[in-house]
């Protein structure tokens, strides 16, 4: 019988300009207690009411240790007034889970925190 590790991970948006003309990362956290063999971020998924789109994506992270972090999406503000979502594939030990970590409307989001294991003002979501 294998044993599974459980892979914990969180999100956070982050308002900052990187001198490429976009104003907000979003950074995947490793919190499991084993290391990522590699992350992919797959689709981004954006929706406001009735309205959605899914742009496909292949942004890739290898070797993400436990406490680490990495910025896998940079947006330039026009999804600000949309929900987001990011779907991922984590793979650890040859075995893959999907997941998915939503945003609400960022232009909304108020009064940042620093985020923990980040180091950086902005808010931070778990993933399920």
């Amino acid at each position: 019988m294998e044993d599974t590790v459980p892979i914990r991970c969180r999100m956070a948006a982050c308002r900052e300009a990187l001198d490429d003309g976009k104003e907000w990362s979003f950074y995947l956290i490793n919190d499991s207690q084993v290391a990522f063999d590699s992350a992919v971020l797959y689709a981004v998924g954006t929706e406001w009411g009735d309205l959605g789109n899914s742009e496909a994506t292949d942004v890739r992270v290898k070797d993400l240790v436990p406490g680490a972090h990495a910025l896998i999406w940079r947006d330039d503000g026009s999804n600000a007034e949309f929900r987001m979502d990011f779907s991922l594939r984590v793979l650890v030990h040859g075995v893959e889970a999907r997941i998915r970590c939503e945003f609400p409307k960022p232009y909304r989001l108020r009064n940042p925190q620093l985020i923990d294991g980040l180091g950086k003002p902005g808010w931070q979501v778990a993933a399920e």
